[in-house]
């Protein structure tokens, strides 16, 4: 029923709802739905590509079973190698450490390399060669100013960090690992950077499984 033409035919009122009342003999006319059938529409079977007209439940089953069968569903390796990725984490946390550990060994042999000499000096110190000796001059020249040992001709900021990191190698306790004068020379990895590498060793871990197992597969 083209509804637009009545409108325009003036046969129904805006005011006025209107009340359509199928005729007696297109009542009813839906067939009843069987339990063990099932209809679609024509369009419905072009776009499946699937004539399923009258097919009924069981038939239409036994098809999706036999088009699964037919397909290889894709297996997701990485859950396959490493379920609960306990593995990917220990690839990375031991990258990470290792990345510290290798920078900590390069700075702590170029801060001792840097203050070599100053060492050398404070080992045979005039004060005395014991402990209290050698922290006695090593504070005499490079911290009291009023000190006939002082050496006035070093810069503050390396006078500072030569008696920091001198005591530390007499001492033998931590290096500091962010002395600007020693480690000039070493690129001092940022955690941003660190974290990537680590990254990368951890999927490059979980990689290497995959291609075992599917190797093992074939």
């Amino acid at each position: 029923m083209d509804i637009t033409s009545i409108l325009q035919a003036g046969q129904l009122s805006p005011m006025r709802p209107a009340k359509f009342t199928a005729p007696a003999d297109q009542e009813q006319t839906t067939p009843g739905c069987s339990l063990d059938r099932m209809d679609i529409s024509q369009g419905g079977r072009q776009a499946a590509d699937l004539n399923l007209n009258g097919i009924t439940a069981e038939a239409f089953m036994e098809q999706v079973h036999q088009q699964l069968g037919e397909q290889k569903l894709e297996v997701n390796w990485n859950a396959a190698v490493d379920p609960d990725g306990q593995i990917w984490c220990k690839a990375y946390f031991d990258s990470y450490v290792s990345q510290a550990t290798q920078f900590r060994d390069a700075a702590e042999s170029a801060i001792k390399s840097h203050y070599a000499g100053a060492y050398q000096e404070a080992l045979n110190s005039p004060l005395g060669r014991d402990l209290t000796g050698q922290l006695n001059f090593l504070a005499a020249k490079y911290q009291c100013s009023w000190s006939d040992y002082f050496d006035a001709s070093i810069p503050a900021g390396e006078r500072q960090w030569t008696y920091t990191q001198v005591r530390a190698m007499l001492t033998n306790t931590g290096l500091r690992l962010n002395d600007p004068y020693a480690l000039k020379d070493i690129h001092v990895p940022t955690a941003e950077e660190t974290s990537k590498t680590a990254r990368q060793a951890a999927d490059d871990k979980i990689s290497a499984l995959v291609q075992q197992a599917k190797a093992a597969e074939k």
